[in-house]
């Protein structure tokens, strides 16, 4: 089993991966933090305790950053996640009896030094949190040894501007601070993640189930995916978070992966927040980047094998 701590924005699918942690045996959530990201940090909050409630998770939950650590003013798109970040479903308040009365940041610390050398931290929105948390105890990295994202590309195409994916848009320092850090670095961009669809079988069999996840899966899941039905071409959406929480809870699942230095774009005029990778290896050209960070970039996974192992965890 392995113990993570969860960073979330949750909209849509953040949920979807944050009930697939919580059902999956193969992972033991200690502690959840929240960010900005797909709505503001309040809302993430709200969603995040519901999920947690629904599945009896007693889990910490911390409220992290409202903003990027430059200081940026976020910007939200209610048509991606719906106005209330979960498909505009419409949930009764939850209670919020996992929150706790510390940052995101500080609970991240506090779950590191409890179990030292033990922990895969999991960001699926923007690395604020982690940054922070880095600012705030320059040690951690000598504790916290691995840290699995989904954020940025590799070799795909952005989704928010040509070139940069939301999550390492949303606070571009902040995936600076965390990707030049002394720990494994794993990111699971859209490079896998855009192909890897739910759809609308997926969607029916759900449907169909009683169990509190798929409950929710079932109420979040529709308005999402008529937004991406004009992007794919097909009634469905991308399950960004759901396959990162499964990086770490089923490794089988990763068919290839590849080391590579990594800079974070964070001054073009047209690529501020793309995660720029030297693909340089045994090609002619200038000397391949050293002094970058070193990198693990997951560029293939069984998709087939994961969407029928998500719907059947999410359905039990």
């Amino acid at each position: 089993m392995t113990k993570v701590i969860i960073d979330t924005d949750t909209g849509v699918d953040d949920g979807m991966g944050l009930l697939y942690a919580l059902v999956s045996p193969e992972i033991q959530v200690v502690g959840v933090t929240t960010s900005f990201g797909n709505v503001d940090v309040e809302k993430v909050t709200r969603n995040t305790a519901i999920c947690m409630e629904r599945l009896g998770s007693t889990a910490p939950l911390a409220r992290g950053a409202e903003r990027a650590i430059a200081g940026e003013a976020p910007t939200f798109n209610p048509q991606i996640h719906g106005h209330d970040g979960f498909g505009n479903a419409n949930l009764p308040d939850p209670e919020y009896s996992n929150l706790v009365d510390v940052s995101a940041a500080e609970l991240t610390i506090r779950l590191v030094d409890e179990n030292p050398g033990e922990l895969t931290y999991i960001g699926l929105g923007p690395l604020t949190n982690l940054a922070l948390a880095v600012l705030l105890d320059p040690s951690l990295p000598q504790r916290l040894t691995r840290v699995v994202w989904m954020g940025g590309a590799a070799a795909h195409h952005g989704n928010v501007t040509p070139v940069a994916e939301a999550d390492a848009l949303h606070d571009p320092e902040a995936a600076a601070v965390v990707i030049g850090e002394n720990w494994e670095f794993v990111q699971v961009g859209l490079d896998v993640t855009d192909e890897t669809v739910f759809g609308v079988d997926d969607l029916q069999t759900v449907r169909q189930s009683s169990s509190p996840a798929a409950q929710l899966v079932a109420a979040g899941a529709p308005s999402y995916m008529d937004f991406y039905e004009p992007i794919l071409g097909r009634y469905g959406c991308a399950m960004h978070s759901p396959l990162t929480i499964a990086v770490v809870a089923h490794p089988e699942l990763v068919l290839a992966e590849q080391k590579y230095r990594m800079h974070v774009e964070l001054t073009g005029t047209y690529t501020r927040g793309m995660t720029v990778v030297d693909r340089r290896v045994g090609r002619v050209g200038g000397p391949v980047w050293s002094n970058a960070p070193l990198i693990t970039v997951i560029t293939d996974v069984d998709r087939a094998a994961f969407i029928t192992r998500y719907v059947q965890r999410i359905t039990a």
